[in-house]
């Protein structure tokens, strides 16, 4: 059955003040983030995939620290070897200091270095996590097996030099 025409259109709007636009952005700001964060927390929160995020982080240490780390670090026991990994939280906190720095101004540059030291620690953690992993099991799993013939791989392709 057709419907009736219209014979006036009344528009009805809302303004918002400051306050509500506000109140608004803070929503949708806690939405986004909200979204952002649970799939962040899921990963962190399984060993697997931390386990995977830390070995390919180990397998590329040699990029991301002095040439001749192992050399440096052959000798070194206990209380030498916690020091000299020391200086890398340094420079993981000065890293996000200029990151903070660059972005967010003087406050951006502390919670930049803050970030830098907590990346460092983190990563010294994991690393450890994932050594204790593999020293447990063995027989490698699926996933290692995957990184390490992509690790393999990129070093036939001339990427691990």
């Amino acid at each position: 059955m057709p419907r009736k025409p219209t014979e006036k259109v009344i528009e009805h709007r809302i303004t918002l003040g400051g306050y509500e636009r506000t109140l608004l952005s803070d929503v949708a700001g806690a939405y986004q983030f909200n979204r952002i964060s649970n799939p962040v927390v899921s990963l962190l929160s399984d060993n697997t995939a931390m386990a995977l995020i830390f070995a390919t982080f180990g397998l590329y240490l040699d990029r991301l620290l002095d040439p001749d780390w192992r050399a440096i670090t052959k000798d070194l026991t206990g209380a030498d070897l916690a020091d000299w990994l020391e200086t890398q939280n340094l420079v993981g906190a000065g890293l996000g200091g200029l990151i903070g720095l660059f972005f967010g101004g003087p406050f951006g540059a502390v919670a930049g270095a803050t970030a830098g030291s907590v990346v460092v620690e983190g990563a010294e953690y994991g690393l450890e996590e994932a050594a204790d992993l593999i020293m447990e099991n063995q027989k490698p799993s699926t996933t290692v097996a995957i990184v390490l013939t992509f690790y393999r791989l990129g070093g036939y392709l001339g990427f691990n030099d």
